[in-house]
């Protein structure tokens, strides 16, 4: 389960891979192509069994090796590893969770979508000041879209 500033939790291990016979090197490492449908997007994953850890960026995981690249088929979103280090650093939370209301992951993304469409209007009625922001500017900024776009 992951948990999202501990205000929103998912389960993960929800994603059902397909392993494929492709094979590239990143980052030295032989990998692996998978492919799936998370959330409301086609994603091509590779990752390295040589690398036994079953992680990856954002959501992405439950893979036989660290995924170190992943794309979904529209090209706005990607990750792509340019290093890889050891540490015995703790990794500590950046947001005071504590502080949140919880709520479901596609109330989550509906109350960023609707602040991403209207958030001149929402600091407005909180500041008085009107920044002059809401609207898109083009049809390219109005297909831009979350990762996961199964809240529509």
């Amino acid at each position: 389960m992951t948990m999202l500033g501990d205000y929103c939790s998912e389960p993960l291990g929800e994603i059902k891979w397909e392993i494929a016979d492709s094979t590239k090197k990143v980052l030295g490492y032989d990998c692996v192509m998978a492919t799936t449908n998370y959330h409301g997007c086609d994603w091509t994953a590779w990752f390295s069994p040589d690398i036994p850890i079953p992680e990856g960026p954002w959501k992405l995981t439950a893979l036989p090796g660290l995924i170190l690249e992943a794309s979904e088929s529209s090209g706005q979103h990607s990750f792509v590893a340019n290093g890889l280090e050891t540490s015995d650093q703790e990794i500590v939370p950046i947001y005071p969770y504590k502080q949140y209301d919880k709520m479901s992951r596609i109330e989550m993304l509906r109350q960023l979508a609707n602040y991403r469409n209207h958030g001149n209007s929402i600091n407005t009625a909180l500041t008085g000041i009107d920044f002059g922001c809401d609207h898109i500017k083009n049809e390219e900024e109005a297909r831009i879209d979350f990762l996961e776009t199964d809240y529509h």
